[in-house]
């Protein structure tokens, strides 16, 4: 996947988990993002992190998430954050971060899951 994928390295803020959403915090240091209406998630972790560790972090690209819970992409493929970096359907006033990339062995997910997604960003906030 490395080449469908942008990296950038940060500086872990606090405990992080491998494939967690991320936000950035105002020191330029990156968090578990925590909500869906967080404007300032900026990507996905690639491995666990404990304080001030270096994490390599996909700002944009193909990557594994974990499922916030049941997910349907052929009813709702649009993902926002949910609590520990998981992910979740988009629900209104939330900002869609990422896209689920199913497959033949993988039409949904349940919570604790991992999945493939397009990592976009945050987006228009979902009306």
């Amino acid at each position: 996947m490395a080449d469908t994928q942008i990296i950038q390295s940060f500086i872990a803020a606090s405990a992080i988990t491998e494939f967690a959403l991320v936000s950035i915090d105002a020191n330029g240091k990156v968090a578990v993002t925590t909500a869906g209406s967080d404007v300032a998630c900026v990507g996905v972790a690639q491995r666990a992190a404990s304080a001030g560790d270096a994490v390599d972090v996909v700002t944009f690209g193909l990557t594994r998430v974990i499922a916030g819970g049941a997910l349907s992409p052929e009813t709702e493929p649009r993902l926002s954050a949910t609590t520990a970096g998981k992910v979740t359907a988009t629900g209104a006033a939330k900002y869609p971060v990422a896209r689920m990339i199913p497959n033949i062995n993988q039409t949904g997910a349940a919570d604790g899951d991992q999945i493939l997604v397009l990592f976009v960003g945050p987006t228009v906030i979902h009306a």
